[in-house]
């Protein structure tokens, strides 16, 4: 990966592509972990995607912003003037701000009163300690709805700044020289100015209850993975654990889900379990925490091992395809956005893993603190462990 940090503090980064097209994401390090005035980085992102009329994408992390592009190479220089124009000037008045506070106040309401929705974010906020966030829909809206047009300039003045920007390139190498170039034309005319604070959340664990009021129960399990990295170990553990669920929740038709949550540049290894009748869904519960006792404690079969290793190889090899924003991925390692999981390597190793490194990886992370959060029904922390048997 070439890197080239201008005169103004602008980290430039290239990650080669073999495609015929280009990609290029501008980054800023803000988001609603580290910005200004609740709910400012959202507005900034909403007026800018709302001017850019499909011209560019955005994607938000908890302490970061990234917008991003792209085409043929024969773009390149409009889509970096594209980039440079809507991301430093855009049309920031009364109307704009009034219409872009509106779209984020409606998208708040609609997800509100989902209960996947409503989980997932008593998870981020069981999982990590996060005394500045507000979870409170109301006080949320309440804080975005008396954000003005100078609370928006001032963000961009404060923000928009060369040590706070890293500009991510994904395309022929033999194009660097010409991106550099475009790139300190445009953004080099901008201040230093100050990179934002970073993110200096703790994983917490611990246990949280969701009053519901319909007939759908949750349930979701995590544990902190964020300092492992390019184990395929974990990958089959996951594709064994997310078969042997499927298999043995299906007769009480509960749903689960098996996956890698990132929350905030950290991960967490995340098992969640639904389901639509209230007298099955203890049941469902139990069978959780069965399996994961059950990984924790013995060796799989050679047959079961060898069906994982397969699923997790399929599973691996479908998320290294996938047409990702490589230029996007680019800059957030150089923030330290978490460790990434080197898809290849895993690839490589995971036809070596056998039924001990499966069990040995299980123990390592199940053994950790817990984070539970349980909406509708009412289930004991203390007893959620012991049925595990982790400590």
């Amino acid at each position: 990966m070439l890197k080239k940090v201008l005169e103004n503090g602008i980290t430039l980064v290239c990650c080669e592509s073999n495609g015929s097209g280009f990609e290029v994401s501008l980054t800023i390090k803000s988001g609603h972990q580290n910005e200004p005035k609740l709910g400012l980085a959202a507005l900034y992102e909403n007026i800018v995607a709302t001017q850019a009329q499909g011209g560019i994408s955005a994607v938000c992390g908890g302490n970061i912003t990234s917008f991003f592009t792209g085409g043929s190479m024969s773009e390149l220089s409009k889509k970096l003037n594209l980039l440079w124009h809507l991301c430093s000037n855009p049309v920031v008045c009364a109307d704009t701000v009034t219409e872009s506070i509106n779209d984020i106040v409606l998208h708040t309401v609609d997800l509100a009163g989902v209960p996947m929705r409503q989980t997932k974010l008593a998870y981020k906020h069981t999982a990590f300690s996060q005394d500045k966030v507000v979870w409170n829909t109301d006080e949320y809206i309440k804080r975005v709805s008396s954000l003005m047009p100078d609370d928006v300039n001032d963000y961009i003045k404060t923000c928009y700044v060369g040590k706070n920007l890293i500009i991510g390139y994904s395309g022929p190498e033999s194009s660097f020289e010409r991106v550099e170039k475009l790139v300190s034309q445009l953004f080099g005319k901008l201040p230093e100015g100050k990179r934002s604070p970073g993110n200096n959340l703790l994983y917490t664990g611990g246990y949280q209850e969701i009053p519901g009021n319909g007939t759908i129960q949750i349930a979701m399990f995590g544990w902190d993975i964020s300092r492992l990295s390019n184990f395929a170990e974990t990958n089959v553990l996951m594709s064994m654990l997310s078969a042997r669920l499927e298999r043995a929740l299906m007769p009480l038709k509960a749903a689960s889900e098996v996956k890698i949550a990132g929350y905030f540049g950290y991960r967490t290894l995340r098992i969640c379990v639904s389901c639509m009748q209230r007298s099955n869904f203890k049941k469902a519960v139990d069978v959780v925490c069965e399996n994961v006792r059950r990984i924790t404690h013995e060796d799989a079969s050679d047959r079961r091992v060898e069906t994982s290793r397969q699923r997790a190889m399929t599973e691996r090899l479908a998320i290294s395809n996938e047409a990702l924003p490589q230029s996007v991925h680019a800059a957030w390692l150089q923030l330290r956005r978490g460790i990434d999981y080197d898809n290849d390597r895993c690839i490589r190793n995971i036809w070596r893993t056998t039924a001990a490194d499966v069990r040995d990886k299980a123990l390592d992370i199940f053994t950790k603190k817990m984070t539970c959060v349980v909406y509708g029904a009412h289930e004991s922390y203390d007893d959620l462990l012991a049925k595990m048997d982790l400590h």
